[in-house]
């Protein structure tokens, strides 16, 4: 089974003050293998900047090729978690680094990344993460056990809590913006 693409549009500032469409083409899907996430989870990486975003931009500023940005900077990313009896999507492209620390508390570590299986266990990254729900729907649990199931039209922001994602009987898109963020020390 092969994952679609994605559209992306986006505007620039020409140097005569102008406004253009700088990018307007297709991403390609990175379907996990199950060795840095859970298998046949999808993402399609669609922008993203390393520190404060500088106007008038020509859409050309270069980030790293990250799942999370540094303090300051942002990622947007389409996700989407497979049907909970599907049969994975044959893995595709090279599944990118974390960009931050993962915390977790289930398992007392600490790491740069999520490692196998990782939706279902509680964890936890320096960021404030905006998930708009696109189509079908996700379980989402915090700590305290308790959990909310996310259908299309719901939004979800996460402030840097432990989480953990609840595959449902239909396959979740969501659009995704990760927020870099600074965690106070002692509160890992």
């Amino acid at each position: 089974m092969v994952a679609p693409t994605v559209r992306r549009v986006v505007t620039a500032q020409r140097s005569d003050g102008r406004s253009t469409f700088a990018i307007d083409a297709e991403i390609e899907p990175i379907v996990s293998d199950g060795s840095h996430s859970e298998a046949g989870q999808t993402v399609w990486q669609v922008w993203g900047a390393d520190g404060v975003p500088q106007l008038p931009s020509d859409a050309t500023a270069p980030y790293a090729n990250t799942l999370f940005a540094p303090p300051g900077g942002f990622r947007v990313q389409v996700c989407e978690f497979p049907a909970k009896d599907a049969m994975p999507r044959d893995p595709q492209g090279e599944w990118p680094p974390l960009g931050t620390t993962i915390y977790r508390p289930e398992l007392g570590s600490v790491g740069g990344e999520f490692g196998e299986g990782n939706y279902h266990r509680l964890h936890y990254t320096n960021s404030v993460d905006i998930m708009v729900v696109l189509e079908g729907e996700v379980g989402f649990r915090v700590d305290d056990g308790s959990e909310v199931t996310l259908r299309a039209g719901d939004i979800l922001i996460n402030n840097g809590a432990a989480h953990a994602w609840r595959r449902g009987s239909v396959p979740c898109r969501i659009c995704m913006i990760a927020q870099g963020a600074e965690r106070r020390e002692g509160h890992s």
